[in-house]
């Protein structure tokens, strides 16, 4: 019994040395700026979850449409080794679904364990985007359609969120994706002098 407790004493011990160890910085690396660590890390490399924000991993506004498929195929890929079924591309190719073409899946919700699990994977809206997080949309989102306008793009605000062109014969600029990210950045991350 005696050498049993002995052990436990021993592994608690190494498990102790363990951990802060890896919690230390070393002299190097107090010293040195620039040396990538863990603490130095991206946001979006790992999910984002504090008190009253929501669980999963954050977009940022600059990130290209690669990366942010990158996320959401990952976050699909979850879903669907949980059990989240597959639909046909041909049934409901208009209607919603979860992932960037890579894999369709069904958008039941079911089964809710599969989202439980998945939940930190799941791709998040850049916080400037987000109604919900950031109290100047609305205002900002009247300025990313001003910006649409004055690159030519014949728009107006439906609602915060949302735009529609001024007529069904406005003419579309070829460049129009890249106007709209643009604008987007330009309403949402610049910041102006």
């Amino acid at each position: 019994m005696n050498r049993i407790r002995q052990t436990s004493y021993v592994a608690a011990v190494a498990a102790l040395v363990l951990l802060s160890a890896c919690s230390s910085k070393s002299e190097d690396q107090q010293q040195q700026p620039g040396v990538a660590t863990l603490e130095s890390a991206p946001v979006t490399a790992a999910p984002s979850h504090t008190a009253g924000t929501p669980q999963g991993v954050q977009l940022r506004l600059d990130m290209t449409d690669a990366e942010k498929d990158r996320l959401w195929d990952a976050y699909g890929d979850c879903l669907f080794s949980h059990g989240v079924k597959e639909r046909s591309k041909e049934k409901d190719a208009m209607g919603p679904a979860v992932g960037t073409g890579k894999r369709l899946l069904d958008t039941s919700g079911e089964p809710k364990a599969a989202y439980a699990a998945c939940a930190s994977q799941k791709p998040l809206e850049p916080v400037e985007t987000d109604p919900d997080r950031n109290p100047n949309f609305a205002a900002q989102w009247q300025e990313n359609v001003r910006c649409l306008r004055d690159h030519g793009l014949m728009v107006h605000v439906t609602k915060p969120g949302e735009w529609t062109y001024d007529s069904s014969d406005t003419p579309v600029p070829e460049n129009q994706q890249q106007l709209e990210r643009q604008c987007m950045l330009e309403a949402f991350g610049a910041k102006k002098d």
